[in-house]
């Protein structure tokens, strides 16, 4: 399918967006358009509780191993 949702993050893919009913009145009176609802949509993107959650940094033992990958094979 050529119009399929993208699994990888860099393929362009599609939304499909119902804004106006059948009788041809807005779903939502304040976007009315596509321009108007991807500027809705950049308001809301960076609020979103994904975006605004800091992460705590990982506060485990600092204990040096030595790994396999160090040693030298003879």
């Amino acid at each position: 399918l050529d119009k399929a949702y993208p699994r990888d993050f860099f393929q362009v893919g599609r939304v499909r967006v119902q804004l106006t009913n059948d009788d041809g009145s807005p779903v939502n009176p304040a976007i009315r358009t596509k321009k108007q609802l991807m500027i809705q949509i950049a308001e809301l993107v960076p609020k979103h509780h994904g975006r605004t959650k800091k992460q705590e940094p990982v506060a485990g033992p600092s204990v040096t191993t030595t790994n396999k990958k160090n040693k030298k094979k003879k």
